[in-house]
């Protein structure tokens, strides 16, 4: 399987936002997170990294 999870930075802590994302995608400044049952996340973030053999999206606030 090729989903990742994504996580939120906080400070120095990383929280995980949302588990088999399978879709990222940037609409008037937001992050929008879609998962493998079509759940969707929007978020005022941008990515920091995306580590692809740990399927790992890390973003960050912008607001």
């Amino acid at each position: 399987m090729c989903e990742s999870h994504a996580y939120l930075l906080e400070g120095e802590e990383e929280r995980l936002i949302m588990e088999d994302v399978i879709s990222i995608r940037e609409e008037g400044g937001k992050v929008i997170l879609s998962n493998i049952i079509g759940e969707e996340s929007a978020l005022d973030a941008e990515v920091a990294s995306i580590t692809l053999l740990e399927h790992k999206v890390l973003l960050k606030l912008t607001g």
